[in-house]
């Protein structure tokens, strides 16, 4: 995406699922690292309707368990480069997870 800053170790390329761009590294991802936080317009759960792309949003929520708010990266204005982490096709595959902590901020990735 023009402008959008990625930082040196990744690489926007092709891909096969949401909108054709996804996110790739040039090494593998350490155990524990940390990336983020992911970035997005802040929206009350309320606001969504069904025809409403969930793909780039992820729920932000509080100590139990319930949406305090939702990040919607689908504007490239208001996101960054974590937009373009996709889900795994299978929990096989799945190298990332999305972690939600007080203390680094809301939806950041880890390995």
């Amino acid at each position: 995406m023009l402008g959008m800053y990625v930082p040196d170790r990744f690489s926007l390329k092709s891909s096969r699922v949401q909108d054709g761009m996804g996110l790739y590294t040039a090494r593998r991802v350490r155990k524990g690292e940390k990336f983020g936080p992911f970035a997005g317009e802040k929206r009350m759960p309320e606001d969504l309707d069904e025809n409403m792309d969930y793909r780039l949003m992820w729920e932000v929520r509080g100590s139990k368990g319930e949406v305090l708010y939702i990040l919607d990266a689908t504007n490239p204005r208001h996101s960054n480069w974590l937009r373009f982490v996709h889900e795994a096709p299978s929990q096989e595959q799945k190298n990332l997870a999305a972690i939600q902590d007080k203390n680094l901020g809301p939806a950041e990735w880890r390995g």
